[in-house]
């Protein structure tokens, strides 16, 4: 009958060094990784380059943090051309919009610009492209207006 506390001890043990063999440490979370792989590319895909800024773009800044960007809304007119000024609050996030074939990153701490140019009214998503951010809730919307 000893031998029953004496294996639910030994399986508390294996489990408490499962979980602590899986946790999160804060040296290896997902902002630390390279941005990059070895082709030069964003770990989500996209060109590292971020897209150009016209000269006189209207800036908009926009924060990210895990699961949101602030603001969430962007409204410009047809034709405008933007700089989103991109913060990252806590690790590597992206701003992306597939339609203007824009796209700026920036990692923990930094603030990134990326340009683009709203050439036709309507509803656009921007979305970060990181792996899991997108599903994690970041997301908004661009409206476009006719002039």
């Amino acid at each position: 009958m000893h031998r029953r506390p004496l294996a639910i001890a030994a399986l508390l043990l294996a489990g408490t060094t499962l979980l602590a063999a899986c946790g999160d440490d804060d040296d290896q979370m997902a902002g630390d990784m390279p941005a990059m792989d070895d082709d030069g590319h964003g770990m989500d895909g996209h060109d590292d380059e971020a897209s150009p800024v016209a000269d006189g773009a209207r800036r908009v800044e926009v924060s990210a943090t895990i699961d949101a960007f602030d603001p969430d809304e962007i409204t410009a007119t047809a034709g405008e051309d933007l700089a989103i000024v991109l913060t990252s609050e806590d690790m590597l996030h992206d701003f992306t919009i597939d339609e203007f074939d824009a796209h700026v990153a920036a990692d923990r701490g930094e603030t990134e610009e990326g340009g683009v140019t709203v050439d036709e009214a309507g509803t656009y998503t921007f979305y970060c492209s990181v792996p899991g951010h997108r599903q994690a809730g970041m997301e908004g919307t661009l409206t476009v207006t006719d002039g």
